[in-house]
């Protein structure tokens, strides 16, 4: 990262929204764990846990993100060809939404901010 980035503990939806565009950032560079880039990553990642279990969103983490995605949708008022940006084409978000072919890792952090779901939601969970 360019600038120096100080993390304090997130307190507003815009510090958030901030965290989450450094984190962002900070993931596509993919530091050394061990680095300054790396240890700064941690720890955002951790503020950012916080504050999503503050707010309630520390749920448990769904099996199926299909049936998350369509229920965000219809919380959110969302259609198919709003998930473009995120997923891909249209025929590629009717076939994940069939269930006919599983979300990428690329299409996971963009789309849990389209629709305000922490990405580990999005990842596809096998039975107990």
């Amino acid at each position: 990262m360019s600038r120096k980035f100080e993390a304090r503990v997130i307190r507003t939806e815009k510090q958030y929204e901030e965290y989450l565009m450094v984190a962002d950032t900070l993931m596509d560079e993919d530091p050394s764990p061990s680095s300054e880039e790396g240890q700064l990553l941690e720890t955002i990642a951790i503020l950012i846990e916080d504050y999503e279990t503050k707010r309630g969103w520390d749920l448990p983490v769904p099996k199926n993100p299909v049936d998350v995605i369509k229920m965000r949708m219809e919380e959110l008022g969302l259609r198919q060809t709003d998930l473009v940006k995120a997923i891909g084409d249209k025929a590629v978000v009717s076939k994940i939404l069939s269930g006919s072919r599983k979300l990428t890792y690329s299409m996971v952090y963009p789309l849990s901010r389209i629709l305000r779901v922490p990405p580990e939601f999005l990842l596809e969970r096998n039975a107990a």
